[in-house]
């Protein structure tokens, strides 16, 4: 291991095949065990509205944007995806 292997906390996450841990760096998570950024099952984002503007509004660009129109922005960007994603599920 590179580093200062000491100072090192592993991820506790075994592999099913080998049977060895895996050698990642490990952050420590709500449940008491280190997991890396792998195996600890990183966030998939905000899913409701008001989550989603509380996310943007944590950006440096959109900082000094009001309410109304952090709303207009995302409700604009959801009818780009869905528009593009269309021609995949007629």
């Amino acid at each position: 291991m590179a580093g200062h292997p000491l100072k090192k906390i592993q991820c506790e996450s075994i592999a099913r095949h080998s049977g060895k841990r895996c050698r990642a760096k490990g952050y420590l998570k709500k449940s008491g065990h280190y997991r890396c950024r792998f195996h600890g099952g990183a966030s998939t984002g905000a899913r409701t509205f008001e989550g989603k503007v509380r996310a943007l509004r944590n950006l440096k660009q959109f900082k000094n944007f009001e309410e109304k129109e952090l709303r207009e922005w995302i409700t604009s960007k959801q009818k780009k995806l869905s528009s593009v994603w269309s021609w995949e599920n007629p």
